[in-house]
Parts: C-alpha cells; structure tokens; sequence
C-alpha cells in the first residue's frame, strides 16, 4: 500500500518508513516525476522526465496538464491513437506503482491518492478509474490540502494550531481551514477552483512577453517556447530579475514585469481564501500559521499577496512540492492501522453542497421548477445526516421525482445531477393530517457515501437509495458498515429526549418567570430552538450550554 499525490505538474509516491513519511525515488533519483506522457519514435510509450522532454522536441508526440480534463469527454491524439484524461493518468499512476515495487521490492496494488478538496464527483471517480487501470485498489481519495495538513499534525506538537492551507498547484487552487490538536486534525472549511494554477501563470507571462516585445514563437515552436517561459517563471522566483533572448537580443524581465502580467490571475485567489474563511466563520487573527502547498504556491507575487490578504508570513517549514505526498504517506497508515500514527485523528467535511430540485411560485398563480434547495451545506462536518420536509404542488399528486443534486449554485441546471428517487402512494384522502408531506433525509460520510431517505408523513412509508459517489473503493460489505454508523445520526436533534426535555423545562421555567429575566430566558430558548433547525452538533451543544447554564440557579434548590 502506498500513498500517492498524482498532481498536474508532478506526481510523487511516498510510504511511512520507520515512523516517519518518505518520497520514494526512481533510478535517476528523482521523487518528482513529470505528469507527462509522450510516445516515443518507434512507438514506445514514453513517461515521466523522458517524456517531458519529448515534448520539448516533438510537441505532437504527447500530452501534459491531463489533470484538468479529468472527468470531461476530452480527448488527445498520439501514438497512433486518441487518449482520454483516465488513460493518461493510468500511466502516471502506473509508474508511480512501478518506482514503489522496485523500492519495496514487493508488490503493491493499493493506494490513497490525493486529489484537489475541489474535484467534484466525475472528477474523483475519474482518478479512482485510472487507478483501476493502473493495477491499483483506491482505498481513500485524500483532499490535498487536508492530506497537507496531516503531514503538519503528524509532525505538531501538542497545542491547539488553526491552520489555513494554501494550496496552488500546476492546474489545481484549493485553500482549507483547519484545526490541529494532540494527534487531531479537524477541517473546517475547503474552498477552491479545479482550474486555476502555476500553469495558467506561465501561460498569462508567455502573452504578456509576447505583446510587450511584439514576439511570436516559430511555427511549430510552441511547446519549446512555453518551456523558456516556464523556466524563466521559476528563475523570477529565485530572483528579481533575469533576461530572455528575444529578437537575437537579451530582453530583461523582472519581478515586477511578472506582477503586471499576472494580476489578473492573482485577483482570482483572494475571493477563494475570502470564502474558505467566512465559511470557517475565522478571521486572519484567529489564524496561527499558513501553509503553503504546491509548487505555485512559493512564487514571490503570489507569496506576497497572501501575505498581503492575512498580514502574516506564511510558512515555509514543509516543502510545497512533497507535503501532499508526505500527507498522503500518513493517510495509507492510517488505513493500514500502522502503530505509528494509531493516535492521529482526522475529521473533514463535505466539499460541495447537497440537496434537491424544487419548485417556487415567484408570482401567485405561477410556478417556476428548477430551483436547488440545499439539505446538507458545503463545509458540514462528516460523517453528518440532516433532513427537511418538502410538500408536493397539489393534493391530487400521487407521484414524486426527488432530483438529487451537488453544487453551489441557485438553478439545478447549474449543479451536477446525481440521481433520483421515485415516491409514490402520496396522493391526499380524507382525514389526512400530512397531505402530500415527506420528509427528505440526506446521510453523508467520508466515504463519499450519500443515503438519500425519503419519509412519507402520513403513512410513515420510506423510501431510501444509495449513491456511492465514488463506486468501486468500498465492497458491499464497508457499504453496509458506513450505513450502519450513520444510522445513530438519522435522529432529528428535536427529537431526542434530552433536548425535548431541556425545551419542557424551559417552558415551565417561563411560566414562572416575569419582566426582564422571562425576556432572557425566551433569548437563550430561541437561540436553542434555532440551533436544533440547523442540525449542527457544535451550535447545538453551545446553545444547550447557555440554556443550561442560565436555568441552572432556578433549579438547583428543588427537585429539578
């Protein structure tokens, strides 16, 4: 079992090795391996550095940046055939596989693999296929920030850190916030974009020299010239300034020509750490360290404007290039029960928002379908079940079609289609104290495993179905094990008898209160209230405890 971080850029595979995470290396002594794939002039299949630089004199031979196309239709030309994203990736993931064997000096068939916080699901299912074709098992898909993470707390010490982790990888920006305490690494909130990148900087400067100085490639040219701009991009981290031979003439670029280039680029990722923030409900003050992630991520114009954004210096402490890989090394541990890391914890949360298509009547008389109405928001911390109750449009309606959807945007049509429940036997008969009423409950877990139950009101019937948003990791057996620990979830918070008990309570305190004290008591028991309609478990313990804490002198010298 070994732990990959297959980037768009590079990819590394890395294992646990005396307690503590390693990069593997091939034979050239390179952990880096170039995600690129090229055929050779005889046909040979080409990867890694021999294939990059293939490239550089045969552009036409192969593909790089596969990464971002992963669960499209695109497909590449090469070698005498066409190519999908999956199948470029499988040879990657298949060389990785190759390097760990002949360092182990075993076989290896599984792996967690990191793949961006942002990936949705035909992405992520994408990987594990590749994978598949690859000769390995996916046991865990690993977002990398938190895989990040996990490499920070493996190695933190005992206080408690709030971490934001920025991630900008070759094709990839994901930023997380997370919490690391005594061997616990808590996310709090990701957010991110599955297209933005180093590359996308390399390929606003190669614009920007070429308008500036009035310069064009040669015919055919194109990858060779990238490549110049790519390196020159990295000698700009590395220094102020440096030159380019343009024209038959040395051409100086600075730091500052950079800036210009790519403001817009740069624009991009404060809007991503903005969100991530107000979703973790953290401010930059609250924020003890910043990791940098990905090979981006340490380039001065983009260094500088998060530092700039949070007022604070991020940390350097792990190298950006492998931390994932490193992370991704603790998860496999974990996975495997390894002793070493028996006392590490992790928790996420759900990366994209769940819900179902409903209708509204924006003008009476007049029903507009289409509209997404989220059940489980983005950033709810897994494993988490929350559910509400939804009414058909007339009471002669017999049937529903509950649309299951996962996105963040208003319109359905803008959201990514999972799948859907057929209800039927709804329609409304006399003496009926719930015509048309169901209750839609979702259950997610860190499995990707979504159980969609639909509860008829009036006749308690339920409906229930589940999407396995990544098919293939899990059996049928680790399937019915993940259903069986969300079950304790499925109770709705209002439902339980300590907190229907606390409300009585409350009620019959009211009752004997007046003036000011009965208007405190009513402000601490709708705070409660309100925070059972949330279903979040840390709102709903907090609420709990002021309720407590201010009935607690009214009881404390009677029998309760």
């Amino acid at each position: 079992m070994i732990g990959i971080d297959l980037g768009t850029t590079n990819s590394l595979v890395a294992i646990l090795r005396d307690g503590q995470p390693v990069t593997l290396k091939n034979e050239l002594g390179e952990d880096l391996i170039p995600s690129v794939v090229a055929a050779a002039e005889d046909g040979t299949l080409l990867v890694g550095r021999a294939a990059k630089d293939r490239l550089v004199t045969a552009p036409d031979s192969g593909q790089a940046c596969f990464k971002r196309d992963m669960g499209t239709d695109t497909t590449y030309e090469f070698g005498g055939r066409k190519w999908s994203p999956v199948e470029c990736s499988a040879l990657v993931l298949r060389e990785l596989k190759r390097i760990a064997e002949a360092q182990l000096q075993a076989p290896v068939d599984a792996a967690v693999i990191t793949v961006p916080a942002y990936f949705h699901d035909l992405q992520r299912q994408a990987t594990v296929d590749a994978a598949a074709i690859a000769g390995l098992k996916v046991l865990r898909l690993l977002n990398e920030p938190t895989a990040a993470a996990l490499a920070y707390g493996y190695r933190a010490n005992d206080e408690l850190n709030t971490l934001l982790v920025f991630d900008l990888g070759g094709g990839t920006f994901d930023v997380t916030l997370l919490e690391s305490f005594e061997g616990v690494v808590e996310v709090k909130a990701s957010s991110g974009e599955s297209r933005l990148g180093g590359e996308d900087y390399t390929d606003a400067l190669a614009r920007w020299i070429e308008r500036e100085f009035k310069w064009s490639p040669p015919a055919g040219d194109a990858r060779r010239w990238r490549e110049r701009v790519e390196l020159l991009k990295r000698e700009l981290t590395r220094q102020a300034s440096t030159t380019i031979t343009l024209h038959g003439k040395e051409a100086p670029i600075t730091r500052d020509d950079l800036l210009t280039a790519t403001a817009d680029i740069t624009a991009r990722l404060r809007p991503v750490v903005r969100r991530a923030m107000r979703d973790a409900g953290l401010t930059p003050k609250q924020i003890d360290a910043v990791l940098l992630v990905g090979g981006a991520s340490r380039m001065p114009v983009v260094y500088e404007d998060l530092k700039d954004l949070l007022g604070m210096e991020p940390s350097r402490t792990l190298d950006p290039d492998r931390v994932v890989a490193l992370g991704a090394a603790v998860q496999q541990a974990l996975v495997a029960g390894d002793s070493a890391v028996k006392d590490l914890v992790l928790t996420d949360v759900c990366p994209h928002t769940l819900g179902i298509e409903t209708t509204k009547e924006l003008v009476r008389g007049h029903r507009e379908n289409g509209f997404f109405a989220p059940i489980i928001e983005r950033n709810t911390m897994v494993p988490c079940s929350r559910s509400e109750c939804f009414s058909t449009l007339t009471p002669e309606q017999d049937e529903l079609a509950v649309q299951v959807y996962q996105g963040e945007s208003r319109l359905v049509k803008d959201n990514r289609n999972i799948g859907k429940l057929l209800i039927q036997g709804l329609r409304a008969r006399p003496g009926q104290k719930h015509p048309g009423q169901v209750d839609v409950r979702f259950s997610y877990d860190m499995n990707g495993i979504l159980e969609v139950e639909v509860t008829i009101k009036e006749t308690g019937k339920k409906v229930t179905k589940v999407f396995e948003q990544r098919p293939g990791i899990l059996s049928a057996e680790q399937i019915a094990a993940a259903l069986r620990k969300l079950q304790p979830l499925k109770t709705n918070p209002a439902d339980l008898p300590e907190n229907r008990a606390r409300i009585e309570r409350a009620n019959r305190l009211y009752a004997d209160l007046s003036g000011e004290m009965r208007r405190s008591l009513e402000g601490f028991l709708e705070a409660f209230e309100a925070a059972l309609i949330t279903q979040e478990r840390e709102q709903i313990a907090a609420a709990a405890q002021d309720l407590d804490t201010f009935m607690a002198p009214f009881f404390r010298d009677n029998d309760g």
